[in-house]
């Protein structure tokens, strides 16, 4: 096993014949999701520490025009200069006979989106739960707005989400908007901010309207493309939760499993969310969902407002 230098971590370099046999040759029983780059798989691999690890192994296909090439060698470079807790790690990669593989972290739950799908969910996770997954996200986003390249961008939705222990949130497969075929990918038209289909372009400040509608999503407990928010022509949970906050009625799209906790109850991480708490998180969620770039808030302001509403959760109870 040989290594890869880069700015702030060093890389394994794993063989082909390793993942082919920890993946039974890319079999179908090992995939845990698709992109539109290839397939990532599951696997128990040995790491720095001699131990089987399970990772998340992501099979990029090639292309003709060199994009699974520039995809594969541009996330490398992400995550060598762009470490975070809050940011999933990218642990080595392999670059043999014509196989661009990238090997990263597995999340020991689940991705969020898959949480939100999940009608029959095992764990209802409470109001403080949201918050703090909702900071973990922010944070991690802004190590990539305040650590990267000026050009890059954080991808954010639900399904780029990953929960790990204690459900804390990192993001995952950042990248290069040029080199992502979003309109591709389903349900992904929704985490669009209006100007994208005017101009087609991406900045940081589109990040941060996706990160807008995460947040709505952890808010409702519903995907941004649940069929709720789809039906009559509608373009997602967005512009209906917009329409909602200005005629007074979006406390109405909260998770009703949110209100079905008590204050009766002697943990305060377990009572149901405080009305301050509540009316500061709904303000700068719908602050982020500006119309425009110059409208929405910077990621500071954002954290602080979140830990605002972290707070006026728990201090009641103190």
């Amino acid at each position: 096993m040989s290594i890869l230098q880069g700015e702030t971590i060093i890389l394994s370099r794993f063989r082909l014949s390793d993942i082919v046999y920890a993946t039974d040759n890319f079999s179908e029983t090992y995939c845990i999701g698709s992109y539109a780059y290839g397939m990532v798989y599951k696997a128990k691999l040995d790491h720095f520490d001699n131990k089987g690890s399970l990772v998340a192994v992501k099979r990029i296909s090639s292309r003709e025009n060199g994009e699974g090439e520039q995809r594969f060698f541009s996330e490398i470079e992400l995550h060598t200069t762009c470490t975070h807790p809050n940011i999933v790690s990218l642990l080595g990669f392999c670059y043999e006979q014509e196989e661009m593989i990238l090997l990263y972290e597995l999340a020991s739950k689940t991705r969020l989106d898959d949480y939100l799908k999940n009608v029959d969910k095992i764990t209802n996770l409470k109001w403080t739960q949201r918050l703090h997954m909702c900071l973990d996200i922010a944070r991690g986003l802004n190590h990539v707005h305040t650590k990267m390249d000026p050009q890059q961008h954080g991808d954010i939705r639900s399904a780029n989400v990953r929960l790990g222990n204690k459900w804390h949130a990192k993001i995952a497969y950042f990248g290069i908007s040029k080199l992502h075929p979003s309109n591709q990918e389903v349900g992904l038209q929704v985490y669009w901010h209006p100007e994208y289909e005017r101009t087609g372009k991406l900045e940081k400040e589109s990040d941060i309207y996706c990160f807008g509608v995460v947040m709505l999503e952890i808010f409702c407990g519903r995907l941004a493309y649940d069929q709720v928010y789809m039906d009559k022509g509608e373009k997602g949970i967005a512009p209906i939760a917009r329409r909602c906050f200005n005629d007074g009625t979006i406390k109405n799209m909260i998770d009703p499993k949110l209100m079905e906790e008590t204050d009766a109850d002697i943990f305060p991480s377990n009572r149901r969310p405080n009305q301050d708490s509540l009316d500061t998180f709904i303000g700068i969620a719908f602050r982020c969902l500006g119309e425009t770039q110059a409208n929405r808030p910077t990621l500071d302001i954002v954290i602080k407002e979140i830990e605002r509403a972290l707070n006026f959760q728990v201090s009641q109870y103190l």
